[in-house]
């Protein structure tokens, strides 16, 4: 039986790195050595892992913005019909009664021009539209209504 010498591999000591063979000239030789240089690799995959993180932070913020916007439109809609309805002192007309809606949502940019006040069947019917822009998401279209039996 004939025993064969394997040769030694010696085996970087970070496997993410590049194991190139030394190049003859000195140039070479230095870019061979850049290439073969980890040291802050960390920092280079940090950042490409910054953009979609922070993305995905941010629109998770503005879902939850958005969100708390179209409840406070809702809320909003629902106090003008049920204030408009009962014939409240600030609401006879129904100019007043979206400036009372307007009042109630306490939104930037979402004044009385916002709501339509009709009455209608079912009573005094308030619908209220507003474009709320976000940091991440695109610009929409909220809107919400309600009807209150006059009474």
């Amino acid at each position: 039986m004939t025993v064969v010498p394997l040769p030694l591999v010696s085996l970087p000591v970070n496997r993410d790195c590049f194991v190139l063979a030394r190049a003859p000239s000195a140039v070479a030789s230095a870019l061979m050595d850049l290439v073969r240089d980890c040291n802050g690799v960390v920092a280079v995959e940090f950042l490409i892992m910054l953009g979609p993180l922070l993305l995905l932070l941010l629109g998770t913020f503005d879902m939850g913005l958005m969100t708390l916007t179209e409840t406070r439109i809702n809320f909003a809609v629902e106090a003008a019909a049920k204030c408009g309805a009962i014939s409240a002192a600030m609401c006879i007309s129904p100019s007043q009664t979206a400036a009372y809606g307007s009042s109630m949502a306490g939104l930037p940019g979402l004044d009385a021009s916002g709501f339509v006040v009709t009455t209608v069947a079912c009573g005094v019917n308030v619908i209220a539209t507003y474009t709320y822009t976000g940091t991440v998401m695109p610009a929409m279209a909220l809107g919400s209504g309600a009807c209150y039996p006059a009474g």
